[in-house]
């Protein structure tokens, strides 16, 4: 399960204090028969500010503990919530948070305290308005800290559902090389749809089983399909955490050059994502074979000695692929 999708909505300064003061002033208060007035108000004003800073305190808790233990979430999720939002900068706000909870909670105490101490029910209200302001100038302060934790929800909660726990191929190679007419073929259902960061396009995630152990094979159209020069650190880093992810990759090759890339050009991607993915078996697949030209076919192979033919828009030769790539995994 994606460890950031259970993370609840942000709340800003404002909305906290309005939700926590609106709640406070219909609080119940019981009253005994004797209660004079200002027995009455004090205890009135102590039950709001006590309301208060109870219900503040739950939000800003329930903020914190909505968030997953960044430590604890599998490499792959922790470089990517650090690519989108950096996780130390995150961590800090969540922990400002937590101790803005102590705060409160000392203001509310001392609010209390000078509420009982009053002689008139006027200056109960007093103490109670003072609580109040304190309480409000500590929320206000974080206004900026929710803001931040807020996108950081949204970002966050856009990163594929991808189970790291289950052996993972990725699938690389330039645009229009047959990438998803390989996972498809390689899929025993519908294969689903997912967002990932960086990219305009979607990663396509398909699953299979064998030996009844279940696989994971992804098509990652925006990421392993062009050169690293024309990447920024940022973009990097989002390529760096497949490496968290994959245990195999497939990479595929289209030798028609239908893709509109030469052969030299594929396989200087390959020689970077090798380099990238290094301690990844790394295996090479001659795609379209059935369109390629004996001369197209005798260069790819040439230039790619080690690889293996499909014509993935059929399905012939992925089983063989995928056997190949299991064989390795389980290695």
């Amino acid at each position: 399960m994606q460890p950031f999708s259970s993370v609840k909505k942000v709340h800003g300064s404002k909305e906290l204090l309005d939700i926590a003061f609106h709640r406070a002033s219909k609080v119940n208060v019981r009253f005994l028969p004797g209660d004079t007035p200002l027995d009455k108000a004090r205890k009135r004003e102590a039950a709001r500010v006590r309301s208060a800073s109870s219900i503040l305190n739950a939000r800003l808790k329930k903020v914190v503990n909505s968030f997953p233990s960044l430590d604890r979430v599998h490499p792959f999720y922790y470089e990517l919530a650090d690519v989108l939002v950096g996780v130390q900068t995150l961590k800090m706000y969540l922990a400002s948070l937590d101790g803005a909870t102590r705060i409160i909670r000392r203001i509310a105490a001392e609010g209390i305290r000078k509420i009982r101490r009053a002689q008139t029910p006027r200056e109960a209200a007093k103490g109670r308005i003072e609580a109040y302001g304190r309480i409000s100038s500590v929320v206000r302060k974080l206004d900026d800290r929710l803001a931040f934790l807020e996108r950081a929800r949204k970002a966050l909660s856009k990163i594929p559902s991808i189970n790291p726990e289950k052996p993972t191929i990725v699938v690389a190679g330039y645009p229009n090389t047959g990438k998803s007419s390989f996972v498809r073929a390689a899929s025993s259902a519908k294969p689903e749809i997912a967002e990932y960061p960086f990219t305009t396009k979607h990663v396509i995630l398909g699953h299979f089983t064998v030996n009844d152990k279940r696989y994971q094979i992804m098509d990652t159209p925006g990421i392993l399909d062009r050169p690293m020069k024309d990447r920024n650190p940022i973009e990097k880093q989002a390529i760096a955490a497949l490496k968290h992810l994959a245990k195999v990759v497939i990479f595929i090759v289209d030798p028609t050059q239908s893709c509109g890339f030469p052969l030299e050009n594929q396989l200087n991607l390959l020689r970077e994502i090798k380099e990238l993915m290094s301690g990844i078996p790394v295996i090479t697949v001659i795609n379209k074979v059935d369109l390629a030209s004996p001369e197209e076919l005798k260069e790819a192979k040439e230039l790619f000695s080690d690889a293996m033919e499909t014509v993935a828009a059929k399905g012939i030769g992925v089983k063989e692929a995928i056997r190949k790539a299991v064989e390795k995994i389980e290695k």
